[in-house]
């Protein structure tokens, strides 16, 4: 294989997905490694490792690969759901974890120094990775603080950073004075964003609180017209925050939006979800909502109704070209012991009330379509 010609060479090496072949081929020769290396470390994945930490620090710094970086994912374990471990675990060798933080926050600070990075996904597991290669289960603790510091040093980056997408996944939202870094980022270079957090549900059971939840707003950028696509996703069940806060934030560019079992305020108000929608209707032009919910706080008094919504949206998103509403969009309570729960005694007439202005919503989207073609 050594001897083939470049075009075969490059025929086989567009036919080989797996990294490591990669790289054993790239060790073949100086025809093998000028072709695969673009291609080998285009995308780049870490591990929750001391070791990968440290290796992926030496790639930053040799700028004949650094060059070829696109992506880098954190951490990506495909097929797996997220679980807290037990509150009693002990972690032996607090010295690794303490080397582990180090090691991340020192890779993740620098990828600015990655010309043509693009891409960065990163997803948090309550494990990590040690040194004899054993898989340890760490305390919540430890878990919410090591993604504090992944998340502030790839913060720090973006001020220098050319990546416009982040995706961060399981995150555990802590109170907004946590994320003071995040508003020190004046100009956000992330034309999307993705945000996926651990869901109440899950929060309460390792806290013992039922509000704990941060705002999701803490790790929102700043208001600019950069920012074309917007997620804000709790894939494991409804997320709520008392403190929604987020009035203060407008992306006049934002064409985009999905939301999945994020809850609705009771009331509408603007730092509300609902106003947050309306505020960044001059270019949106599609908008998911999976299985989102409406919050009653006290069925004695009037709930904010799906209808009302629909016919609000109706009227003010005027450039919305595609909605997709996918699972029920209901009501959920907040139960003493099991969190927020479904709430079931809505009548049948409200049902078909919001089923009808869901309905209208759509035609109206329809219709627009219509006139513009």
């Amino acid at each position: 294989m050594r001897d083939l010609p470049v075009e075969i060479i490059n025929v086989v090496v567009q036919n080989v997905s797996s990294a490591t072949d990669l790289l054993q081929l790239r060790s073949l020769n100086k025809a093998y490694r000028d072709l695969i290396t673009p291609i080998a470390f285009s995308k780049l994945h870490v591990k929750n490792s001391i070791q990968s930490a440290q290796n992926f620090q030496q790639i930053i710094a040799a700028p004949n690969l650094a060059t070829h970086v696109r992506e880098v994912v954190y951490d990506s374990r495909e097929d797996e759901c997220f679980q807290f471990p037990p509150q009693n675990i002990e972690i032996e060798d607090m010295l690794e974890v303490a080397e582990l933080e180090e090691a991340l926050t020192e890779a993740f600070c620098a990828i600015d120094a990655l010309p043509r990075l693009d891409c960065v996904s990163a997803s948090f597991w309550p494990s990590f990775i040690s040194h004899s290669g054993v898989e340890i289960p760490e305390s919540p603790f430890w878990f919410a603080d090591r993604q504090l510091t992944v998340i502030h040093a790839i913060y720090h980056a973006m001020k220098k950073s050319r990546m416009t997408s982040l995706s961060l996944n399981n995150v555990v939202m802590m109170p907004p004075s946590r994320y003071d870094f995040v508003s020190s980022l004046t100009n956000s270079p992330l034309s999307h964003l993705s945000l996926s957090v651990v869901p109440n549900a899950d929060i309460s059971a390792w806290s013992g609180s039922k509000d704990i939840n941060g705002s999701l707003g803490a790790l929102l950028p700043l208001s600019n017209g950069t920012l074309k696509s917007l997620e804000l996703r709790s894939p494991q069940g409804p997320y709520h925050s008392l403190e929604t806060r987020l009035s203060s934030f407008h992306y006049p560019s934002l064409q985009s939006l999905v939301l999945e079992n994020i809850v609705f305020d009771p009331t509408p108000s603007s730092d509300g979800v609902e106003e947050f929608v309306i505020r960044q209707k001059s270019c949106l032009q599609q908008l998911e909502l999976r299985s989102c919910a409406s919050y009653v706080a006290n069925p004695s008094f009037d709930t904010r109704l799906w209808s009302n919504i629909w016919q609000r949206w109706a009227a003010e998103l005027t450039s919305l070209r595609k909605l997709v509403v996918d699972g029920d969009s209901g009501y959920v309570v907040l139960d003493a012991e099991w969190g927020y729960v479904t709430y079931k005694p809505i009548s049948t007439i409200t049902a078909e009330s919001d089923l009808s202005g869901l309905r209208m919503f759509q035609d109206a989207i329809a219709s627009a379509c219509n006139v513009v073609a």
